[in-house]
């Protein structure tokens, strides 16, 4: 997995919410558990905006070190309900049955920023689930905290689908048993096998097979296509396709756009290693730079009622004339043109 990939924002902030509510149930605020993670210190400044993997795991750290108690992974994961994954949630509450949710939770796998690959199948009428560490991703905080997180989040979200208190029917882990033990109660019907060869959760069968509640084909299929958009943005920026990389920064700042040294520091790479592969994309660091200034102008006057000046400052220009003339060669209108041309006035 590329350096640069950890650093781009480009997953759904919705959990972002979640952990707001969690922190606050512990008596910690939000600029507290936030920092580091290069968010603004309140979440009213930060939603709806894509974030990335390494922030969500500064975010982790800083959950664990300041809500430090046991049973806290646990917990916390019980806390992250379906809302969670934000589109696909709809795709998985809309699907026929249970067993049909987490095949579309597989098949979007990549999306859930999950530590573990799952490989599910039947065995004496019962659903198993084993989980294995991804090789190319560590533990944002340990071992013991991810499973927890995991499990956790996994019995909230089945019970949410089913409309039915849900428990694993047995639960294996590959680590020591700790102290809080009977806090697994919380998550299991039967007490929890530790220092297993691996991880493994079970279910029954029929479970999975149960239509759920809020099935709907029409619904299901408008979700998984926003789905397919966010897994191609994550997939490519996983393949290291540069172009992408360096959109994705830009389509996040506002005002100045980073010069190519910083940028450079950004993606973790040479400057000249950045232009070179810029110029082998045929896509020139300034052209990319062109064409987020003119999307962010053209996007913002047609959907706000900011002011020309506000936001030529927000494409980056130093005053109205240059931001005129720019815009006048993009569009072959004025600015007042175009503006007129989105109301219909």
């Amino acid at each position: 997995m590329p350096d640069a990939f950890e650093n781009l924002a480009i997953f759904p902030d919705a959990e972002l919410e979640l952990i707001r509510s969690f922190m606050a149930n512990e008596g910690i605020p939000e600029p507290r558990w936030l920092l580091g993670s290069g968010l603004d210190m309140q979440l009213s400044g930060v939603t709806g905006k894509p974030i990335s993997l390494n922030q969500f795991d500064m975010i982790y750290r800083n959950v664990y070190r300041l809500a430090n108690r046991p049973g806290l992974g646990i917990d916390l994961g019980l806390a992250l309900n379906l809302s969670r994954w934000g589109m696909l949630s709809a795709a998985l509450m809309c699907a026929d049955s249970l067993g049909q949710a987490l095949s579309i939770a597989h098949d979007f796998r990549e999306i859930l920023r999950s530590r573990f690959s799952t490989a599910s199948y039947v065995k004496d009428g019962m659903m198993v689930i084993d989980l294995h560490p991804k090789a190319d991703m560590t533990y944002p905080v340990n071992e013991i905290f991810a499973h927890e997180v995991f499990i956790g989040t996994l019995t909230t979200q089945i019970s949410q689908l089913t409309a039915i208190p849900f428990r694993f029917s047995e639960i294996r882990v590959p680590y020591t048993r700790p102290a809080y033990a009977k806090h697994y109660e919380k998550v299991s019907q039967t007490p929890v096998t530790f220092n297993a060869a691996v991880g493994q959760l079970k279910f029954p069968v029929s479970l999975a097979r149960q239509p759920l509640p809020m099935a709907n084909r029409v619904t299901r299929q408008a979700a998984i296509g926003h789905c397919r958009d966010e897994l191609d943005r994550v997939i490519r920026a996983k393949s290291g396709d540069i172009v992408f990389a360096v959109r994705s920064i830009l389509a996040q700042r506002s005002g100045d756009l980073p010069g190519l040294a910083e940028l450079a520091d950004m993606l973790s790479m040479n400057p000249r290693t950045l232009r070179r592969k810029l110029q082998k994309a045929q896509m020139p660091y300034r052209q990319l730079c062109e064409q987020q200034r003119q999307q962010t102008a053209i996007s913002l006057l047609a959907s706000t009622e900011l002011s020309v000046q506000s936001i030529g400052e927000r494409c980056g220009f130093k005053d109205y004339a240059s931001f005129h003339k720019a815009f006048k060669r993009w569009t072959g209108q004025t600015i007042t043109q175009y503006r007129a041309s989105q109301t219909g006035n």
